[in-house]
């Protein structure tokens, strides 16, 4: 399979990493979900060029994700958008957004079948994001991505501050990206897989009374190995005068197209 976008510009904990990816495959089908920029801010810090300025935008578009006794479906996307670039003394910056629905939990409050949707007993999960984004690739080449996570529950009785993990506690996810899973689609949009197996989820909080009933539900605290993530998850990217034609005249410098900063494996780029 060859892989499709021309870049992807990601970053690690301290630094963004721009990847460049091989040229599209001819004829490649529609992503199955929408991939929209609107999301990137439309303004940079004071003094930054917009040519080295890129919005990338990963939409998490399916899978499922294991909390202890609760398996929860991928039913609404979850999209980040991540702005990168230098800044006026060269100093990499980057902007992070996480934006995704509430989603229903099966079983709801009681984890009985069926129940999901009666009054009282209806339960959502909403992510929110804590930070430590970022797509990297390891010392034996295979792509990582990790990712800081708190989980909202909603529910009648529970308040509004009823969370799974905490800003200083999240839920830390690690994950792999499979490489059987790399899919080309139209529109300089790549499709892949994020797995994880290792992660642990901390208890609930800020329920109120019921904050141990919702840790006896989903099995919380609940340690590593117990616990399983697999997003399907599709991304791409424009550089800033792409993305905004208006900062063209801002620009300073062509755009940074296939800038690569460390050495990406041929395997990787050239994977059938």
């Amino acid at each position: 399979m060859k892989s499709i976008t021309r870049r992807i510009l990601a970053t690690a904990a301290a630094a963004p990493i721009a990847v460049a990816l091989t040229a599209p495959a001819a004829h490649a089908e529609p992503s199955p979900v929408k991939v929209d920029f609107s999301s990137c801010p439309d303004r940079l810090p004071v003094g930054a060029d917009p040519a080295q300025w890129w919005c990338n935008i990963f939409v998490v578009g399916g899978g499922s994700m294991k909390l202890g006794n609760i398996t929860q479906p991928l039913t609404e996307p979850m999209t980040i958008s991540l702005a990168s670039g230098p800044d006026r003394a060269s100093k990499q910056v980057q902007i992070v957004t996480l934006t995704g629905k509430p989603m229903t939990v099966p079983g709801g409050a009681l984890g009985i079948p069926g129940t999901e949707n009666l009054p009282g007993v209806k339960l959502q999960a909403q992510p929110k994001y804590v930070g430590n984004f970022g797509l990297s690739v390891d010392d034996s080449g295979n792509l990582r991505s990790t990712l800081d996570l708190r989980i909202k529950l909603i529910n009648a009785l529970m308040g509004n501050t009823c969370y799974i993990g905490t800003t200083k506690a999240p839920i830390k996810l690690n994950t792999t990206v499979d490489p059987a899973s790399l899919t080309p689609y139209d529109n300089d949009i790549v499709g892949l897989t994020l797995n994880d197996n290792a992660y642990s989820v901390p208890g609930a909080s800020g329920c109120g009374l019921l904050t141990p009933v919702a840790n006896l539900r989903g099995g919380l605290p609940s340690a590593s190995g117990q616990n399983t993530a697999s997003m399907r998850t599709y991304l791409a990217t424009k550089v800033y005068t792409d993305l905004y034609p208006a900062l063209r005249k801002k620009a300073r410098s062509k755009p940074a197209t296939n800038r690569m900063p460390f050495n990406l494996p041929s395997s990787v780029l050239r994977r059938k």
